[in-house]
């Protein structure tokens, strides 16, 4: 096969084009698409992926009723030592089991980066000078993408 100057030429510019085209640039991100940050243009997971879960404290009718009645003006949940949520009996009341969702009184959990994980949850009623009148503590597991209830007894 005899190539002219000017074929050769374009062949080899054609080549050198294909070559850069089809040479794919690392894109770091997350790469998970179950992820709060999912990129869809990384190729490259970089280990930044955020994940999150849900959880819905509330408690029942019997339960605010107790609440009250030993005067608990706020009741404060605790994810890992950090102010969750605050629950105020006087105003709050459940008259069923609450949907489990994002959209509702849920707040969401923080991952980082882990699909799984398990937290330390502390519940404590205060009175009206903010003084403590009961905790409870417990182990609470959550898991990336789902709703967790969590009911309040007293």
């Amino acid at each position: 096969m005899i190539f002219s100057k000017s074929g050769l030429t374009t062949s080899l510019f054609l080549m050198l084009i294909l070559t850069i085209l089809s040479c794919k640039k690392n894109v770091d991100g997350c790469t998970d698409s179950a992820a709060d940050n999912y990129n869809t243009e990384a190729n490259t997971d970089d280990g930044t992926c955020n994940f999150h879960g849900n959880l819905n404290a509330w408690y029942d009718n019997t339960t605010r009723d107790s609440l009250l009645a030993n005067n608990v003006a706020s009741v404060t949940v605790y994810i890992d030592g950090e102010v969750f949520t605050n629950i105020y009996p006087a105003s709050v009341l459940w008259s069923a089991e609450p949907e489990c969702s994002t959209s509702s009184i849920g707040n969401w959990v923080t991952m980082q980066g882990v699909k799984s994980k398990s937290f330390s949850l502390q519940v404590k009623a205060f009175d009206s000078s903010n003084a403590e009148i009961k905790q409870w503590s417990e182990t609470l597991n959550i898991t990336s993408g789902t709703c967790q209830l969590y009911k309040i007894i007293w």
